[in-house]
């Protein structure tokens, strides 16, 4: 078995999509092996990213990878999606072979804690979404927090935000589920802002991906048409790939400056819900480091092997 065990939570739209094309190249190159997944809803419902993750895993040969169904709603605010971005079924509004893998109907939180005591502290969990599900399995399952290595995440910004001026849309869309993963005692890799924006894709490397006849560089090229759509109305001259970060840093951390800090998620703030607050660079501190937080990436190696790995997908 590899170093590292993974299992990926995600609200499947584009970036997520994109996310698992390169989780299933590593797997294939034997540096990872992903337990489970599961769906949640953020980006778009849940029903759709349970299909969407079901179907993208089948496209890549690897339909034997068990995904559970999660929330439907977040904990206590109101279901907002993505849709402007990742269109209304989170693919772009790609329609995407079925996958011919039986429905699981094991819910997310227990089905997760389950692997996670099984894998006796190995277990690694990779949140791409909102955290609701990762919050339930935490509130349902108190002792989860000793059977989980770590947890990384896209999610959250020391600076800045895209869906308020505060905060990072992850976050943002379930707050009180952030609160309980950052306060689990588990620690958090966070991908946040500062870092996956840097991480851009410009036109040329775009095109070079779309040259691709493997299945990752052709779900890339078809899935993400409707975001580029997004991107270029406002503004940005390329292609955001957040939920890429947390998957690669997995394995390649030195593609990556990161630092230790407290960070906590402001839930009761008119202007500044959502907002993942650091003290890395505070006079007062929380007093514990519960985050490496990731600041900056090498934006050439991360593009190289981003685009290797889409053009390691099977065709």
């Amino acid at each position: 078995m590899s170093e590292h065990l993974i299992w990926m939570d995600l609200d499947t739209g584009v970036d997520d999509t994109a996310a698992l094309c390169c989780a299933a190249s590593l797997e294939n190159r034997g540096l990872i092996t992903i337990a489970g997944a599961s769906a949640v809803c953020g980006n778009t419902t849940r029903e759709h990213a349970f299909a969407n993750t079901r179907n993208v895993l089948g496209m890549l040969g690897k339909e034997h990878i068990p995904v559970y169904p999660g929330a439907e709603k977040p904990l206590l605010a109101e279901l907002h999606t993505a849709a402007h971005v990742h269109g209304e079924n989170g693919l772009g509004n790609v329609v995407l072979p079925e996958s011919p893998a039986p429905a699981e109907s094991i819910m997310a939180w227990d089905a997760l804690y389950r692997c996670a005591v099984e894998a006796e502290g190995r277990l690694e969990l990779i949140l791409t979404g909102p955290h609701t599900n990762a919050a339930i399995a935490f509130k349902k399952y108190p002792d989860l927090k000793k059977y989980l290595k770590r947890i990384l995440i896209m999610g959250g910004a020391e600076v800045g935000g895209n869906i308020t001026p505060a905060a990072e849309f992850n976050i943002y869309a379930d707050p009180e589920a952030a609160e309980v993963v950052f306060k689990s005692g588990v620690h958090v890799v966070m991908c946040g802002l500062d870092v996956t924006e840097k991480g851009i894709l410009y036109p040329e490397e775009i095109r070079e991906i779309e040259q691709g006849e493997t299945v990752g560089c052709r779900l890339f090229r078809d899935t993400t048409q409707h975001c580029r759509a997004w991107y270029k109305s406002m503004g940005i001259g390329g292609l955001h790939i957040h939920d890429v970060n947390p998957v690669l840093y997995t394995v390649y951390p030195e593609l990556y400056t990161a630092e230790e800090a407290g960070v906590f998620v402001e839930t009761r703030g008119y202007i500044t819900r959502g907002k993942t607050v650091s003290d890395r660079d505070t006079d007062v501190k929380f007093g514990v480091k519960n985050a490496t937080v990731v600041l900056d990436v090498d934006r050439v190696r991360f593009k190289d092997l981003f685009i290797e790995l889409l053009q390691e997908t099977i065709k």
